[in-house]
């Protein structure tokens, strides 16, 4: 899983880089072999005004399967993080369970003979 952080208007500091790279692990950890790029992208929305301002977005290249785009807004850029990872979680979970149930339904029953 390749991991590109970028941050235009936002100081990502190395701790912040260390502790995505952490988390995107953490949290896809069953579904390494299917993922092959992940970019993350960090933004100040309305710079100094305040408010939920810090946005996380992420994108994950997931072969077959597509490319999952999850986003999040908060006030600090860790929650911001944190629920852009979580809600990437549940669409790769969710997109790997449409891929099997398409193809278990592509699978042709068998009648049984009397």
């Amino acid at each position: 899983m390749r991991i590109t952080i970028r941050s235009p208007h936002v100081s990502a500091s190395d701790t912040v880089r260390t502790y995505i790279g952490r988390r995107l692990r953490e949290s896809l950890v069953h579904f390494e072999d299917r993922i092959g790029s992940v970019q993350v992208r960090l933004e100040d929305v309305n710079g100094p005004r305040g408010g939920l301002d810090k946005l996380c977005q992420v994108v994950i290249g997931c072969g077959k399967l597509g490319t999952v785009h999850t986003e999040a807004k908060h006030k600090t850029l860790r929650d911001a993080i944190d629920g852009a990872i979580e809600r990437a979680k549940h669409a790769v979970t969710h997109a790997v369970d449409r891929k099997q149930t398409v193809r278990r339904s592509k699978v042709p029953h068998r009648r049984a003979e009397r």
